[in-house]
């Protein structure tokens, strides 16, 4: 049983001792907590906010067009970083890392950051739409990432940190013909655009041959303007039918087709034939330059 005997000295003492331990304790948690605030929660928030990145040569023209975008309301973990708590809370030491690094040596680059992933895309594109928001596109989203298992960034690959070379953040046409290359996807043009089909003169039987006075107007680039090269890109290939016995057999083959000039001048033919052969040659077409 306790000592009921006991002086109030000696109990005002005790009380006394347990109090001083007490402060001292909360004395000693204060100063952890001060420490990890200082040290911890204030560096990591810092951190992990897209204008820590502005301090860094490699990161800061990333930061810079990320600003300008429509995305400039969205973090970097939000896109870089798989939604989930686990790659989200590694994503945070990581930063805090980088922040004493950053102090310690004044040269150190943060390696890039991982992709996007569609996960993180869809946190907030949750509509999947089936057209493109402006324009005479249509682009069945859904049947990009849901069916053919598309990663989003395969397409907007200019959409925040880089432009394309047309200067803008939307997908080039160019990227779409990676896959719409007529085999592993149509290619034609009302396979995405809604009001632009090839026009009845591409049809023609002699199109190859007389389009060159046909594109001295400015309708071919309603359709063209996309590539500047769109000339070239016919232009610089090697017919299929110039094999190696091209040269025995182009006089039967011109009998069926003539359609030399759409790439020879006369001089050209002259230099073996001496003169412009006259099989299948249509004179009123004008298009023979000597």
């Amino acid at each position: 049983m306790p000592d009921t005997n006991e002086s109030p000295e000696v109990m005002d003492t005790e009380q006394s001792g347990t109090k001083s331990d007490r402060r001292k304790r909360w004395l000693r948690w204060g100063l952890v907590a001060f420490a990890i605030f200082v040290l911890v929660i204030v560096p990591g928030y810092i951190a992990t906010r897209p204008a820590f990145l502005q301090r860094f040569e490699r990161m800061n023209p990333k930061y810079q067009a990320w600003e300008k975008s429509v995305h400039a309301k969205t973090t970097c973990q939000q896109c870089h970083v798989p939604p989930r708590v686990l790659p989200q809370s590694a994503y945070a030491v990581r930063m805090l890392g980088e922040f004493y690094l950053s102090l310690a040596m004044p040269d150190w680059e943060p390696e890039a950051f991982p992709k996007p992933t569609n996960a993180a895309c869809e946190r907030c594109h949750l509509d999947l739409r089936t057209v493109s928001p402006k324009g005479d596109l249509k682009i069945p989203h859904r049947a990009h990432v849901s069916v053919l298992k598309l990663d989003c960034i395969e397409c907007h690959n200019y959409l925040v940190h880089d432009k394309s070379p047309e200067g803008k953040n939307t997908p080039p046409m160019t990227g779409c013909l990676k896959c719409h290359d007529g085999k592993t996807a149509k290619n034609g043009c009302p396979t995405c655009h809604t009001n632009k089909a090839a026009p009845a003169t591409h049809k023609a039987a002699d199109w190859v041959i007389v389009h060159a006075d046909k594109a001295k107007g400015d309708d071919c680039i309603k359709c063209h303007k996309w590539n500047d090269k769109w000339c070239t890109t016919c232009h610089e290939m090697r017919p299929r039918s110039h094999t190696v016995k091209w040269r025995e057999t182009h006089g039967e083959q011109v009998k069926k087709h003539r359609s030399c000039e759409a790439c020879h001048t006369g001089a050209f033919c002259k230099k073996c034939h001496g003169e412009v052969p006259k099989d299948n040659l249509n004179p009123a077409l004008g298009i023979v330059k000597d």
